[in-house]
């Protein structure tokens, strides 16, 4: 599949809830740090929704406060007020389209054999594929800028991903775990019947982790060139599941 073909769905996507606190917990304030009334909110809010927009029409690198600023009507001066500068504004952005991680984190969590787990694993890549299609500007500068080597996005991006790495690794353990405590099959010549090539549970769920969201990335075209939403769906079931229920 050529390269140049995979690209992300264009979209403008439904903007998530805006927080009224801070990722403390505390009241949001400006960059003077003075608490935001209502309508200073309404502003900071209205200069996220505008930079969603913007993302879906042009690279990050390529956006200016001015840009902002000028599609909700305001200066840069109020921009200011709020952020530090565009890359500040995405961060926020991206930080909060991350809290949503633990809902997919618990999708994994249960049982992956037989029937029931081939649709947890259907559920799962609908979740995931839907959360891009929602997020897609916001998710695909976060990536972009982490692959260039932007340290902040970087932290941003692994601390979103670790926690479902870590819980496909447990369920990979658990599942070699009690593989291990069976007897192995034998050949008729008394040798250990060989079952195929180790996964390494960390590594195997590292894995896992980025091929979900690679395809979630790429759906769209994927789909148009190599089959329908639903051949996808249950491909990402098939193979989550003979991951996650590994022996060995």
């Amino acid at each position: 599949m050529p390269a140049a073909l995979l690209v992300p769905r264009s979209i403008h996507a439904q903007r998530p809830p805006m927080p009224i606190h801070d990722e403390s917990g505390g009241a949001l304030c400006d960059q003077g740090g003075r608490p935001l009334g209502p309508r200073a909110q309404n502003t900071r809010v209205r200069i996220l929704d505008a930079t969603v927009v913007l993302l879906g029409e042009k690279p990050m690198r390529e956006l200016r406060v001015i840009d902002i600023a000028r599609r909700i009507g305001s200066s840069p001066a109020t921009f200011y007020q709020y952020f530090k500068d565009v890359e500040d504004v995405v961060l926020h952005l991206a930080s909060h389209v991350s809290e949503f991680t633990p809902e997919i984190v618990e999708l994994v969590q249960g049982d992956w054999s037989g029937r029931e787990g081939h649709e947890r694993g259907r559920k799962l890549a609908h979740v995931v594929i839907n959360h891009w299609d929602r997020y897609a500007p916001i998710l695909r500068v976060r990536n972009n800028a982490c692959d260039e080597g932007d340290l902040a996005f970087r932290e941003l991006r692994m601390s979103a991903m670790m926690p479902l790495v870590h819980a496909f690794a447990e369920i990979i353990e658990v599942s070699q775990q009690r593989a291990a405590q069976s007897t192995p099959a034998e050949s008729k010549s008394g040798e250990e019947k060989w079952e195929g090539g180790r996964l390494y549970p960390m590594v195997a769920a590292a894995a896992l982790a980025s091929v979900l969201e690679r395809l979630s990335m790429y759906h769209v075209s994927i789909e148009e060139l190599a089959g329908s939403r639903e051949q996808l769906i249950e491909t990402l079931a098939t193979l989550l599941q003979s991951m996650l229920t590994a022996k060995r």
